[in-house]
């Protein structure tokens, strides 16, 4: 050692010598002991390690802790640990909201898909039902149809004019008959009181025989389907309040006239 510390304080950057450990004593007093341990001789590997690097440093030289088998690695500052822990925290959390994202992206998508699936369904079912309807509806007047069609091919200008009407008058009644089979009645109107739901009036006409305000004529049948209206009848309406009221007006300036030419 001693010739150590004479090479130490020679050189050109002396360090104290007082700081540097005696290594000699610690070396002897392990060696003097009896049978190490495996995990005791490589701790004491480490220890002498270490202990030739800090001399190597006290020395000057230009070491590296490798060399010596010392392994220093890197170390994070605290502040570092505290920024790297918030990015993963972050990166955490952005990769839970993306895949929540998704998640809720493919059931909006589903749901679009399956709505778009309903419209076109009931639209096909509501054409389906329309067509029905009609179906319906041809089926039922086809009978009808079928009346009139007999009465053309039998008739001729020869036939009498009575079997005509009367004809005619059955297939009416037969067509009558197939709409009340879907649902479809005529209104009655004639001696009914005016209803603007159910009449449109043409004109104001004059029958004693009827109460104002009711129907005189029926101009053109309307049709009903349960509660709702196909189409209103065309009707005259009765007005009698009123011609009555300019009749006695008339008279009454009449008879006022009479009397002055008296007087």
């Amino acid at each position: 050692m001693s010739s150590e510390n004479e090479d130490i304080s020679a050189g050109e950057n002396p360090r104290d010598v007082k700081n540097i450990p005696n290594t000699t004593e610690t070396d002897d007093s392990l060696s003097g002991q009896g049978g190490l341990t495996e995990n005791e001789e490589e701790s004491s590997a480490r220890v002498n390690a270490a202990k030739a690097f800090f001399r190597a440093m006290y020395a000057g030289d230009e070491v590296d802790a490798e060399q010596y088998g010392m392994n220093v690695g890197t170390v994070r500052s605290s502040d570092e640990k505290g920024i790297c822990s918030s990015c993963d925290n972050l990166s955490a959390q952005i990769e839970q909201l993306e895949a929540k994202s998704n998640e809720l992206e493919g059931l909006y998508k589903r749901m679009a898909a399956d709505f778009e699936n309903y419209r076109k369904r009931i639209e096909r079912e509501k054409e389906e039902l329309s067509s029905l309807g009609v179906q319906k509806a041809v089926e039922a007047i086809l009978p009808a149809l079928d009346d009139l069609d007999r009465a053309q091919s039998s008739f001729n200008h020869k036939s009498e004019i009575r079997n005509v009407i009367e004809s005619m008058k059955l297939i009416a009644d037969r067509f009558t008959r197939c709409l009340e089979q879907i649902g479809v009645k005529p209104l009655n109107t004639v001696g009914q009181t005016f209803d603007p739901r159910l009449h449109q009036p043409v004109q104001q006409v004059k029958a004693p025989d009827l109460p104002d305000g009711s129907i005189a004529h029926d101009l053109r049948r309307g049709y009903a389907m349960g509660d709702k209206v196909i189409r209103p009848a065309l009707v005259n309406v009765v007005g009698n309040e009123g011609d009555t009221a300019e009749m006695s007006r008339v008279e009454k300036a009449d008879e006022q006239d009479n009397s002055k030419e008296d007087s």
